[in-house]
């Protein structure tokens, strides 16, 4: 299976205009990003130095550099230059398309199961019997669709794309397809595209931030993942027994840094 990362130097002021006002706090700036993103990797790396990572990255110097810090094997780590890519998929307005068009890269060019980890994980144990899994890969369960606010977004984004919001939504900051789906995953994008093109502004609210409107949903990437799965019937296990994600507060990306305090040199 191939087992891939993607990082790269957000634009903020996107992300604060697609239904993530808050992303500054969380963000912070492309150091804080690298660092926490070195961090997951090194705890992946630590857990399963047998196996091939390879990182889709704009920046390979400063990765490569904050992943130094850390006592851990590399030989099986793969760091790529794909600055070009990154920036024609971050001209998309929508600010996560880069997570959406990078797995679909990996689907077109991959003869074997992919699965994408997010820049945020820390990895608990060795991966191996995850990976025998035949079906999707994701880290847990939040929800029916059907049962989230309204004032998110989401099960009105999904109604007026899908026609249903009656399915399943996971977390998918672990990300995965084996081999048997990797040609039915192409779907993935065409179903994102339907996703972000519901405007949600009249149902939106950020108890946060009252005075800001979205008209698209934050996750919609996570919501078309899970609807693909949902609409092609396909079996999934959940990962949280292999990763943690950091990914529930404001201040969750600093606990990735931390709890991989133990590798460094």
């Amino acid at each position: 299976m191939k087992i891939y990362s993607l990082i790269f130097d957000y634009n903020i002021t996107k992300m604060k205009e697609t239904g993530r006002p808050w992303a500054e706090t969380a963000y912070k700036n492309s150091d804080f990003i690298f660092t926490y993103s070195a961090a997951s990797i090194a705890t992946f790396l630590h857990h399963n130095p047998h196996l091939k990572y390879e990182i889709l990255t704009d920046n390979v110097n400063l990765l490569s550099q904050k992943i130094s810090s850390y006592n851990v094997d590399t030989r099986n780590l793969e760091i790529v230059d794909a600055k070009a890519m990154i920036e024609k998929w971050a001209s998309h307005w929508y600010c996560f398309w880069p997570l959406i068009a990078s797995f679909d890269y990996q689907l077109e060019n991959s003869r074997e199961g992919v699965l994408k980890l997010d820049n945020d994980l820390t990895c608990l144990k060795p991966i191996d019997e995850l990976l025998r899994y035949d079906g999707a890969i994701v880290w847990k369960r939040e929800r029916n669709c059907k049962d989230g606010r309204e004032y998110w977004g989401e099960k009105y984004a999904a109604h007026h794309a899908f026609g249903t919001n009656d399915f399943l939504i996971y977390n998918t900051g672990t990300w995965g397809l084996t081999e048997k789906y990797v040609s039915m995953g192409r779907q993935i994008p065409s179903l994102c595209e339907r996703m972000i093109s519901i405007d949600v502004s009249s149902v939106v609210k950020f108890p946060e931030s009252p005075n800001v409107k979205s008209k698209v949903f934050n996750t919609s990437d996570q919501v078309s993942n899970c609807y693909f799965l949902h609409n092609n019937k396909i079996p999934t296990i959940e990962s949280n027994k292999w990763f943690e994600h950091h990914c529930y507060n404001h201040n969750a990306k600093a606990e990735c840094v931390a709890r991989a305090s133990y590798l460094l040199r």
